[in-house]
C-alpha cells in the first residue's frame, strides 16, 4: 500500500512541474528501499581508449596545420624543446622504435629546404661513403612537400637529439612541407626493417596534411 501511495505522489509531482529534479526522485526511492531504474546500465559501455589512441582519432594541430595520425603511432612528450611533436612507432623482433620528430620554427624560419635535405643526407654513411637515397617532390593540399628517403649507417650528434653513436642499417623518411605559416619538418628515423613496416602509414599521414 505504501508503494502505491508513493507512486501516486510521484505522479502528482511530475504533473505539477516539468522542471523536476532527478536527484530528488532518486532520494525518495532510496528512502522507500526502492532501486531507481537506470536505462544506461542495460547498454554495454564502450571501453575507454588510452590517451595515445584518443589523440590518434582526433589527429593533430600544429598551429594551423592538421593531419590524420595513424592509430598505431604513439604520441610522447618531445625529447627536446626544438620538437613540437614526437611519435614512437613500436619496434619488433628486438628492434628499437622508429621515431618521428616534427619541427616548426615559424614563418621564414628553419632554413632553406634543400639545405635541410642535404643535412639529413649527410647524417648517413655507407661502406663506399655514399648512402643510398632518393629525393622527390609532391604536392599536398596545394602545398609543396620535398621528400627524402635515405638508408645506411646513421650518425646523429647530441646537438640534434641523438646519442652520438653510429647506428647501422637505419632508414630515414623525411618530408619538408612549405606552408604559408613557414616550413614544417617531419623526420622519421629507425631500424630499416621497422620503418619499412610503417612506410604506408607514414605516406598516408603526409598525404593527409592540410591547413586548418
Amino acid at each position: 500500500m505504501k508503494k502505491v501511495c508513493l507512486v501516486m505522489a510521484l505522479f502528482s509531482l511530475f504533473s505539477c512541474s516539468q522542471n523536476f529534479s532527478d536527484s530528488g526522485v532518486t532520494e525518495t526511492l532510496r528512502e522507500s528501499n526502492m532501486t531507481p531504474f537506470d536505462a544506461k546500465s542495460t547498454v554495454e559501455q564502450a571501453p575507454e581508449l588510452p590517451t595515445s589512441d584518443m589523440e590518434a582519432v582526433k589527429g593533430n594541430d600544429f598551429g594551423g596545420l592538421v593531419g590524420d595520425i595513424p592509430e598505431e603511432w604513439h604520441a610522447v612528450e618531445p625529447s627536446n624543446s626544438m620538437r613540437i611533436a614526437e611519435y614512437h612507432l613500436h619496434g619488433f623482433g628486438g628492434k628499437e622504435d622508429g621515431i618521428l620528430a616534427v619541427f616548426h620554427f615559424g614563418s621564414g624560419q628553419g632554413g632553406d629546404t634543400q639545405a635541410n635535405i642535404n643535412r639529413w643526407k649527410s647524417q648517413f654513411q655507407s661502406e663506399d661513403g655514399i648512402p643510398e637515397s632518393r629525393q622527390w617532390n609532391q604536392i599536398v593540399s596545394g602545398m609543396n612537400v620535398e621528400r627524402l628517403q635515405v638508408a645506411g649507417t646513421y650518425n646523429v650528434g647530441t646537438m640534434s637529439g641523438g646519442s652520438g653513436e653510429s647506428l647501422e642499417d637505419y632508414l630515414l623518411y623525411g618530408a619538408i612541407l612549405e606552408s604559408p605559416n613557414g616550413s614544417y619538418f617531419f623526420k622519421l628515423t629507425g631500424p630499416e626493417s621497422v620503418l619499412e613496416a610503417y612506410q604506408e602509414s607514414f605516406e598516408s599521414y603526409i598525404s593527409s596534411l592540410r591547413l586548418n
